[in-house]
């Protein structure tokens, strides 16, 4: 089918095809153990319709089904439904067009299903629709994981439409991700939906799909810091757990916002524009900035100079610029580079600093160490900014697909780890005071925690065509 799948859901596919009877007796006792919904499996069903109902096929992924139609089961009930063995968050569309006229909706713990009705009267029943956070078989049930879309009863859909996802709700706990799959007649009779789906049309989904959660489990803490800031692209702020010092819209500002960086007290912050122009507030001090320059390029980075007193600036073509006391150590601008240089870090104690460009080669300046790069590494996305650790002694890269890369420093998870695909591309991330974990921040303001750091609070409303350029951290100390 062309899906991308984890490794250990192929792993545990290969196993189903391998141990074919295996697969039998499993989907036996799965069999046993689900009650029937509306009927005994023997009233209300049609053994001698043989008929083919024109449909698309309900599960787009890896899939491993028996027929186990009218096959025994507990209480003297029969099995009503094909059960479609296929890991857990395999993507479920619409077999026919119509109306969601049933949905169950059981809460954390709870089971989930699904009725689509079409025109004709036709049901088609989903059950043991997933009820787990990606990665996790936590029963949380967070909605999103179950119905696409906050899909809801009463909406339409059309056929090949992403509707759900496979899960082990309810009584399938036990057994295995499926999803029970049932056909109902206008009459109200079952028919049997093994023939169905056999001779059903297959489909495809382009869109990005969850894998197995890799990042490790975090832990987060108050000491981390005391909550940030986000800054989209026309300058105004949002605060979370943070004061609120001012922005561009409150100063009447008319500039793009290019860069957002806290002063060690966290009681300030300076905001630079892609024209050089710094603008102050809160206890941050303007100390010069880049009017009346002819840059070669856009300004890309603020950087306060840790021993206070300064702040350096650095371009696109890694021109670097001081102010105040900050030292000159060196720069890229006379270097022919690969591709253009989108941030600058200084050592914990300001006498160097590192550049780092977009295809994650990093150059440094003064006592700054070289700990490595993905500069020779065929990326996913573009490098979009370095942090280093507040000691110094090591440096994280992350990428436009929230991918981390970290030298020198422990690894605490990065955006495609968390086996979702809902996050829209990362714009910034920022080391907790301790050193022992990062947020990142993305295009739509969401902000994801990793290791010690805590979360305040993120997604501001933004308008349209508007998205968050940067982030700073409201500092718990002076670092």
């Amino acid at each position: 089918m062309g899906m991308a799948l984890s490794d250990n859901s192929r792993r545990s596919l290969t196993g189903w095809r391998r141990h074919g009877r295996v697969v039998v007796v499993i989907v036996a006792l799965i069999a046993l153990a689900a009650p029937a919904l509306a009927s005994d499996g023997w009233s209300n069903v049609d053994e001698s319709d043989s008929s083919v109902r024109e449909m698309v096929f309900p599960v787009v992924g890896d899939v491993y089904y028996v027929d186990t139609w009218l096959y025994p089961r507990g209480g003297g009930r029969r099995h009503l439904g094909v059960d479609m063995m296929t890991p857990k968050l395999t993507p479920l569309v619409a077999a026919n067009d119509g109306c969601i006229t049933y949905l169950d909706y059981g809460g954390p713990g709870g089971g989930n299903m699904l009725t689509i009705t079409d025109d004709l009267g036709w049901r088609y029943r989903y059950i043991h629709i997933n009820n787990d956070s990606p990665g996790t078989d936590d029963g949380a049930n967070p909605y999103e994981w179950a119905f696409v879309g906050g899909l809801e009863q009463g909406d339409c859909v059309v056929a090949g439409q992403h509707i759900a996802y496979a899960g082990d709700s309810g009584n399938a706990e036990y057994t295995g991700s499926h999803l029970h799959f049932e056909v109902i007649r206008p009459d109200g009779n079952w028919i049997n939906p093994y023939t169905q789906v056999e001779a059903a049309t297959r489909v495809e989904l382009s869109d990005c799909l969850p894998t197995e959660r890799s990042a490790p489990t975090g832990a987060p803490s108050d000491a981390s810091a005391r909550g940030y800031w986000l800054v989209d692209g026309v300058g105004t702020v949002h605060a979370y757990d943070a004061p609120h010092f001012g922005d561009f819209a409150t100063r009447d500002i008319s500039a793009t916002p290019a860069s957002m960086t806290a002063t060690a007290s966290g009681e300030g912050y300076w905001i630079v524009d892609t024209d050089g122009q710094v603008h102050a507030f809160g206890d941050a001090e303007f100390l010069g900035d880049m009017r009346g320059v002819d840059l070669r390029g856009p300004i890309r980075r603020i950087e306060p100079d840790p021993k206070g007193g300064g702040y350096w600036l650095v371009g696109d073509d890694g021109g670097v610029f001081t102010f105040g006391n900050s030292a000159f150590h060196g720069s890229t601008g006379a270097m022919d580079l690969r591709a253009p240089v989108i941030s600058m870090t200084a050592t914990s104690e300001g006498d160097g600093y590192w550049l780092v460009a977009g295809d994650g080669g990093v150059f440094t300046f003064g006592e700054a160490d070289f700990m490595g790069s993905t500069g020779a590494m065929t990326l996913d996305a573009d490098v979009v900014d370095m942090a280093v650790s507040p000691d110094g002694r090591g440096y994280w890269l992350y990428a436009g697909d929230g991918g981390v890369f970290s030298f020198g420093v422990d690894f605490y998870g990065s955006v495609p780890g968390l086996g979702r695909c809902d996050i829209d591309p990362a714009v910034a991330l920022r080391v907790s005071d301790t050193g022992l974990g990062y947020w990142i921040a993305t295009e739509s303001g969401q902000v994801l925690e990793f290791g010690d750091a805590a979360h305040y609070g993120d997604q501001p409303d933004l308008p349209d065509s508007v998205s968050v350029v940067d982030m700073a951290v409201h500092h718990s100390v002076a670092t």
